[in-house]
């Protein structure tokens, strides 16, 4: 939530008309520069250590082994579509569905990456102080807003199917 402030205070910065300010470069005043230096480096480390919490918990590697991986995109589509509307077809495997739920539902580390990858471009909005910076900042955001969004609702409607079918854990 604060990220949306940042991008507006540097979209009114620019604005405002800091010295030399041109479409594709400025120069940032002093403020801007120690707010993206100290973004670009927070960003930077939430990223790090999201990555080193992802391979040291084991949920890399369990996600690089899952049997999903050697179906067909359209079958793993099809799979998500039933996690996601709580309706298991007949015919399909159950493990199959069980481990796309559980996909769903272990993928929250990403929201944490993608907090990452927005602080650090955020910063290097900042440091540009350009209004070309601010609007691909503004960009990215908006995109990185939307897939977190996906991503925490995927993981609420694989854990609704998880708790909705039991019964397919155990066949």
């Amino acid at each position: 939530m604060l990220l949306p402030a940042v991008v507006g205070a540097l979209a009114v910065g620019v604005a405002m008309g800091g010295q030399n300010t041109g479409i594709f470069d400025g120069e940032p005043p002093g403020w801007a520069s120690n707010v993206g230096r100290v973004l670009v480096i927070l960003g930077v480390i939430v990223e790090v250590a999201a990555v080193v919490w992802v391979v040291r918990t084991g949920r890399y590697r369990a996600a690089r082994q899952s049997p999903l991986l050697a179906l067909s995109w359209s079958h793993r589509r099809r799979l998500a579509r039933q996690v996601r509307r709580g309706t298991p077809e007949a015919d399909e495997d159950p493990a199959l569905i069980v481990e796309t739920a559980r996909q769903f539902v272990d993928q929250r580390w990403f929201v944490v990456l993608v907090a990452g990858l927005a602080m650090t471009s955020v910063g290097q909005a900042f440091l540009g102080f350009a209004p070309f910076f601010a609007v691909i900042g503004g960009l990215l955001l908006v995109i990185w807003a939307v897939l977190t969004v996906s991503v925490l609702r995927n993981a609420r409607r694989g854990e609704a199917f998880l708790r909705a079918h039991p019964d397919l854990s155990g066949r």
